[in-house]
């Protein structure tokens, strides 16, 4: 295996000079890379966003600010040396597969070959209530894979005919800032996705899953690696984790339980998830990461699906304790594969007094994965 990379969430809500300090901070600190959500609408209905219910409404007047990763991750670009930058993830439907190019083409240059494009099939909550399809969203995730990868293979003009986009005489003529185009990493879960990550990707960055189910999931990929000519480990292996951290377990276990927020991002979690706990999935759709649409709801029902959400569940989904509980947790995954872990810390949506102290503990964590033997 490689050497085990760290990374962490960027900021992507003004003001901006918060943005770029952060990014400059997790660089000093020793961060592998900084990934970027490309989100138009945070999991909250909108009802709950008020003070009696959430502080933070108190001191945000919306939880759905989020500004265009792009021009954001050009931002830290120019004011970072080292550190890797990416979107996790962006999806072909918002935008056409060949302004994708170009964005990241762009990026490649102005991070000097430090730019990372994170692709997914997309999340309804971003897609539906924009009048956007959602349909058949792996073909399409797959499709635009392959024209950003024909794109950057040529400066010549090329043409295409897919089932959702066509290019005739098509040109995207700036070359990589190095020798290669910017890494592809896939959020690829089930098998047909999985497959073409193995195919065609630099990294794969699912989100959490148990250690078994994720070596499996690898090895899956690995065998599309080698029966597409490529190296075994051509593709780095990545894991998405929401992390809830505190110095003391009992308040991190507080703040899972309690939390309201956490709760409504735990309607994200795995079917199997669950099925495993006993408890039925308190909406339609087969997946609330890929299915739920918080607009939908109203207060009074944001809040029954919140109080239905198992504690299991929560304490499954999220990666919670003090920094050692978090790194112990994700040993198995370190020895089912595990290359670049991505720490997604949502402590402060639990706890906003703990919002200062969560870099710290991200960084603690991080320490606390670099001494796991890599063996």
């Amino acid at each position: 295996m490689r050497p085990l990379e760290v990374a962490t969430l960027g900021s992507i809500r003004p003001p901006t000079d918060a943005i770029i300090a952060a990014a400059e901070g997790a660089e000093a600190a020793g961060f592998d890379a900084i990934w970027w959500s490309d989100h138009f609408l945070h999991w909250f209905p909108p009802g709950v966003w008020t003070p009696d219910l959430v502080p933070h409404a108190a001191v945000m007047r919306s939880p759905h600010a989020f500004l265009d990763p792009g021009p954001v991750i050009g931002a830290a670009a120019v004011r970072t040396e080292r550190v890797g930058l990416g979107v996790c993830v962006t999806d072909a439907i918002r935008r056409h597969p060949a302004v994708i190019a170009q964005t990241w083409a762009t990026l490649d240059h102005l991070s000097k070959g430090r730019a990372l494009l994170g692709l997914g099939v997309g999340e309804a909550e971003n897609i539906v209530p924009f009048g956007l399809p959602y349909d058949r969203t792996a073909s399409r995730l797959l499709e635009a894979l392959e024209i950003i990868r024909l794109l950057w293979s040529t400066i010549d003009p090329v043409d295409f005919d897919g089932d959702f986009w066509s290019l005739r005489g098509a040109i995207l003529g700036v070359e990589p800032y190095g020798e290669e185009p910017p890494q592809i990493w896939m959020a690829a879960h089930r098998p047909r996705t999985l497959e073409a990550t193995g195919r065609l990707a630099a990294g794969w960055i699912p989100v959490s899953l148990d250690a078994e189910d994720y070596a499996a999931k690898l090895a899956e990929l690995r065998r599309a690696s080698v029966g597409a000519g490529r190296a075994e480990d051509a593709v780095k292996a990545g894991l998405f984790v929401w992390i809830v951290c505190d110095e003391d377990r009992d308040a991190a276990e507080r703040t899972l339980r309690e939390s309201l927020l956490l709760r409504l991002i735990a309607l994200t979690a795995p079917p199997e998830e669950f099925a495993r706990a006993g408890a039925e999935y308190p909406l339609d759709g087969d997946w609330g990461l890929l299915d739920y649409v918080p607009t939908r709801l109203s207060r009074e029902e944001a809040l029954r699906v919140a109080a239905a959400i198992p504690e299991e569940v929560l304490r499954r989904y999220y990666f919670w304790g003090t920094p050692d509980d978090v790194v112990e947790r994700l040993r198995p995954f370190r020895a089912a594969g595990l290359e670049h872990v991505y720490l997604v810390n949502v402590t402060a949506l639990g706890d906003l007094s703990k919002a200062a102290g969560s870099a710290a503990l991200t960084a603690e964590i991080m320490r606390g994965l670099r001494a796991i033997d890599p063996a």
